[in-house]
Order: C-alpha cells, then sequence, then structure tokens
C-alpha cells in the first residue's frame, strides 16, 4: 500500500481503514486536529487500552458492606492521586489547578456517590454500580447539542475507567523515558500532569477535544498535542520515530533524513524568534498603570494561525475569509468554507476568531466576475454584494456556524452602511441556524455578530448599531477613504490619503464613545491599529482591542506597556480638539 517513497497525508476520517507497514514506506503522515501548538521529534510511548468487560454480576445482601469498602478504597486512592497532581501545580496558574479540581469535585460529589452505593444496595458490584451511573452521566453529556458539553463525556469515560481499574487494583506506573511522544485512546488532566513531570515532549490521542481539561493543561504546560487521530495506537508502533506538529495537526512517522533536517531547521528558528522576543511574550498587555490592551492577529489562512500563536497573540481579530474566494478563483462550497473555517478555529482554540464574511468588491474581486462598474469602490461591494446573492452568503453563514461548535467563533459583517443591512443579515443568519437545528447538526446557538465600522454612515449612527450587534471593529482604511473621498488606489491622490486627518479621527472617538456607553467591545483592525504613532491615542480614546498583522504585535505591545493610561487619555482629548494634521502630528508626538 505504501510502496511509493513519498510521504502520504491521511485525514483523521480514513484513519481506521489504513494499516502501517514500514518496510514499505520510509515516511507516513497521519492528520489529526492540532491542539496544544509547538513541535517536537522523539519516540513513540504507546499505551494500549485495557478492554474492560464488567458484566453485571449480582452479589448476596452479605457482600454489600465490602462492595461498599472496595469503591470508597478505590475513590479515596484515586483523589489522592489527583490531590498529589494538585500540589504538583501549586506554582502554575490558577486555571491549572481549576482543571483538577473540577476532577476531584466530580468524585467527591455526594449525589453520584450515593447514587452508585444505592446500586450496591441493590445487589449490584461495585464495578457494576460504578459503570451504570457513569454511563447514564456519560449518556446525558454525548446527547447535548453544545459541543463543550460532548466533549465532557470523553472526559467522564476516562474517569469511569481510572476509578475501575483503581477498585480492581489494576492500575499501571508506566515508566515512560524522558523525551517521549505519548500516544494513547484518550488521557486525563491528570496523566498530563504526570507526563509534564517526566518530560514527555507530545501527547498524541485518539479521543478527546480541543476544548477538553487535557487539552487545556497540554497548552498550559507548552507540550504539544494533536487529538483525533483515529486508531492511533495500532498505527503508531512503540519506540517509532515521530516528529508532531501541534501547529497542523499532523504527525510524521519514520520522517526521512530531509524531513527530519527540515523539521530541526524550523525547530531552530521558532527557539531563536523566542529567545529573541524574550520574556515579552508572557508579559500581559497593559499600561504601566494597568489597563488592559487586548491585542490580537489579523490573518488570511490557517497557515497564518502559527505565527500569531507563536508571538502570544490573544485571538485572531480578522479572517480575511474572501482570500478563500481569492486563492480558488471561485466561489468554495459550504463543506470547502467549514473545514477551512474550523481548522483556524482549531489552532487558534481557546482564543477568539472572527471571521469576517466575504468582503468581494472594490479592490478586492474574483477573476471571471463582473467588474464593470465605473466606481467599485462606491458600489457593489461587502454586505450589498452579499445580501444580493444569498445563496452565497447562506453558504458561508452555515459553514460559519457549524465550524463554531468550540464556541470561539465571531462573525462579523463588512462594509455596513445601514441598520437595514445588519437586520435583513440577521434574518437570513437565524433562517441559517433553523435549517442547522431541524438537522441535529452542533453549532454555537449564541455565536456573537458584529460589523465593521468602514463607512462614514457606520460611524455616525454607531450608537443605533450598537443595539443591534455584539461588537464593532473598526477598518480605519476604508473609514479613510470614504471619509476623505480619496480611492486609496489611486496614485494620482495618494497625498491626500490621510489616516490621522482630524475627520478621521473624530469619526473613530465616536465610534468608541459609542461602543463604551452601549457596553459592547470594539477594537481596530485596520492599518492604523499597528501605527507607532497611534498607539497612544487609540489608548487614550479607549479601544478595548488592536489587531495587526503577527510580526507587528509584540512591537505593539512594548509600545502599550510604556504608555501611561491617564497621560495618554489627557492628550487624546488635545488630539480631537485639533483642526489640522499639522497641529495633530506634534500632538501625537509627545504622547
Amino acid at each position: 500500500m505504501f510502496g511509493e517513497k513519498t510521504s502520504k497525508i491521511f485525514p483523521m476520517t480514513l484513519l481506521a481503514d489504513k494499516k502501517t507497514d514500514k518496510t514499505e514506506s520510509n515516511e507516513i503522515v497521519l492528520k489529526g486536529i492540532p491542539s496544544s501548538p509547538g513541535m517536537a521529534n522523539g519516540r513513540a510511548f504507546v499505551i494500549m487500552p485495557e478492554l474492560i468487560i464488567i458484566p453485571n454480576i449480582l452479589i448476596s445482601v452479605d457482600n454489600v458492606p465490602a462492595e461498599i469498602s472496595r469503591l470508597e478504597t478505590g475513590l479515596f486512592m484515586m483523589i489522592g492521586e489527583i490531590q498529589s497532581a494538585l500540589d504538583k501545580v501549586k506554582g502554575d496558574s490558577q486555571n491549572i489547578s481549576a482543571i483538577l479540581e473540577t476532577n476531584l469535585l466530580i468524585l467527591n460529589d455526594e449525589f453520584f456517590l450515593d447514587s452508585i452505593k444505592e446500586r450496591i444496595k441493590k445487589g449490584y458490584t461495585a464495578e457494576s454500580a460504578v459503570v451504570q451511573e457513569y454511563d447514564e452521566q456519560i449518556k446525558f453529556f454525548k446527547n447535548s447539542k453544545d459541543g463543550i458539553l460532548q466533549e465532557r463525556s470523553f472526559e467522564l469515560e476516562h474517569l469511569k475507567d481510572k476509578l475501575l481499574a483503581t477498585i480492581r487494583k489494576k492500575i499501571t506506573n508506566h515508566e515512560i523515558p524522558e523525551n517521549s511522544i505519548i500516544v494513547a485512546q484518550s488521557i486525563t488532566p491528570t496523566d498530563v500532569v504526570h507526563f509534564k513531570e517526566l518530560k514527555v515532549i507530545g501527547i498524541i490521542t485518539e479521543a478527546g477535544g480541543i476544548a477538553s481539561h487535557s487539552s487545556m493543561l497540554a497548552r498550559s504546560f507548552g507540550i504539544p498535542a494533536v487529538i483525533g487521530v483515529r486508531d492511533a495506537h495500532n498505527l503508531i508502533q512503540n519506540n517509532f520515530d515521530l516528529i508532531i506538529d501541534g501547529y497542523a495537526g499532523l504527525i510524521t512517522i519514520s520522517p526521512s533524513d530531509d524531513f527530519i533536517n527540515s523539521f530541526k531547521e524550523k525547530k531552530s528558528k521558532e527557539e531563536d524568534r523566542k529567545r529573541e522576543l524574550g520574556e515579552l511574550i508572557k508579559l500581559n498587555s497593559e499600561t504601566e498603570d494597568g489597563i488592559q490592551i487586548k491585542l490580537s492577529a489579523n490573518i488570511d489562512s490557517p497557515d497564518d494561525v502559527k505565527e500569531a500563536v507563536l508571538v502570544g497573540c490573544e485571538g485572531i481579530g480578522l479572517v480575511r475569509t474572501e482570500n478563500l474566494v481569492m486563492s480558488l478563483k471561485r466561489f468554495p462550497d459550504e463543506e470547502e468554507q467549514y473545514k477551512w473555517y474550523k481548522e483556524i478555529a482549531d489552532r487558534a482554540y481557546p482564543n477568539p476568531v472572527v471571521l469576517r464574511a466575504f468582503d468581494i468588491g472594490s479592490d478586492k474581486y474574483l477573476e471571471g466576475l463582473p467588474h464593470i462598474e465605473q466606481n467599485p469602490a462606491l458600489g457593489f461591494r461587502g454586505i450589498r454584494f452579499l445580501l444580493h446573492r444569498e445563496d452565497i452568503f447562506a453558504n458561508q453563514l452555515r459553514a460559519f456556524l457549524r465550524a463554531s461548535a468550540n464556541k470561539n467563533l465571531k462573525i462579523m459583517l463588512p462594509m455596513i452602511s445601514s441598520l437595514n443591512e445588519i437586520e435583513h443579515s440577521k434574518i437570513l443568519l437565524e433562517k441559517c441556524k433553523k435549517e442547522l437545528s431541524d438537522k441535529n447538526v452542533p453549532y454555537d446557538m449564541k455565536i456573537p455578530l458584529g460589523i465593521m465600522i468602514e463607512t462614514p454612515s457606520a460611524a455616525l449612527l454607531a450608537d443605533k448599531f450598537a443595539d443591534a450587534v455584539d461588537f464593532f471593529s473598526i477598518g480605519t482604511n476604508d473609514l479613510t477613504q470614504y471619509t476623505l473621498a480619496v480611492d486609496r488606489t489611486n496614485e494620482f491622490v495618494t497625498e491626500l490619503y490621510d489616516t490621522f486627518h482630524p475627520s478621521v479621527l473624530k469619526l473613530i472617538k465616536n465610534v468608541v464613545d459609542s461602543a463604551k456607553w452601549k457596553k459592547i467591545p470594539v477594537s481596530i483592525c485596520g492599518e492604523l491599529a499597528g501605527h507607532a504613532a497611534a498607539t497612544g491615542f487609540l489608548v487614550g480614546i479607549g479601544i478595548d482591542e488592536l489587531s495587526v498583522p503577527p510580526g507587528m504585535l509584540l512591537e505593539l505591545k512594548k509600545r502599550i506597556r510604556e504608555l501611561n493610561y491617564k497621560r495618554a487619555k489627557k492628550k487624546a482629548r488635545e488630539i480631537i480638539n485639533s483642526n489640522s494634521s499639522a497641529e495633530l502630528m506634534k500632538l501625537l508626538e509627545i504622547i
């Protein structure tokens, strides 16, 4: 099957049908879900799942006390194991402790424990009672329409198996060598703490989700992880040489020398980058007097997420989805879009991702489509095109919703100029939600909906628009163009295109004030967000979030950390009251 001397990539949906034959291929690539970013090269340590069959054997009344004692002894041992893990992470963040404490709460839940004991009193063994009670809870979570609750069923399943093994005194302490890459069916948060202590460098699992507690801990500890790799413990054998890519969700089995050299080069560059950036990645994005400014990244494709994560972004503030259209030279179908959006959402998780609906038109048009407008910048673009082509818009909205099951996606509408456009879009969105609900397709039923503020009409009516949406994002490039009546792609009027024009800054201030008044978040994702001269002004007027290309993010964080918010706020008031760009620029220079 693997006779060719080239790498083969198998998506997770096909893995169960494949057999691994090392003798016929030097290099095999498996595809999973990226769960924790990072890259590592090491030997596989495969933890084979134990097949536990618990028959519903009835016991006599005389044996009930002994079975309850077995249950309590097993619980005591498991609680001790989790408590030991808690002690090991005392110096880490509170979020890490909270994840482990969740498992403790489940094991210590009196109602849960009493229900298991009642089953024992009815004549079932401790194991049978545990299986019955846990399976009832697992079924509840699996049947939930909430994707995150569904993922909790995997954790309960593994917790159940651990408890059964403890009761039966079949706990195995694996002697895992340092620099191993774990391959397992599933793992618990306690396992991840144990792996960290043993200096495990990667984790591959068949089950679990990116929102699971185990995945969260792997991210917190900086251990690269790929999940959802079907039949991994059979496809990967002990001591296989592996390269794990937690950015892209790829596992390379028996990598070639060329691939290993390429990996080492990438890894070296990654480590150099981290050293170069030093402690800045770990530091909060806040002014010297403690005002938090969220920093996000603008991206064009799933591959861009890696760089954004590497520099410590707090989210993806703008995904230009029209780039998918441009690369394909056609409008992608719903399934193609879903896979593209989900890959971005998975790679960025748990950070939020803002997906902007297709902004087609003006200087961004699809080859082959009519492009005969005399003034396309003022014509059939953005939301106007989408509402005209509801078939294309509905496909995209359904793809957005399907990719939102882990609740880290937001939808943003481009080029809004009237309340009517928002209302029509919301009606279509609700229609798409109903279609998915009728088919029992999971999605985030409360997915946030926001708009781009790019036109003077939107900026002036921001207080009205704020009642209809969940967030604003200001696109300063188009806002400048439309406010000053200057085509930003026209070389004859380049000198008139001035993002620092007093009128533009006053409109931005009006949008921020309206958002603050209506208590919705407001960000800037245009070029002004990364401009060195604008940082003090934007912080001073109360912007919540700045979204820039990944390469600009850390320099922006450095500038923010050197600012004093109170001084910036005072200076911003002076800037807003200035009447000329020259006067304004002088004020900007001394913030």
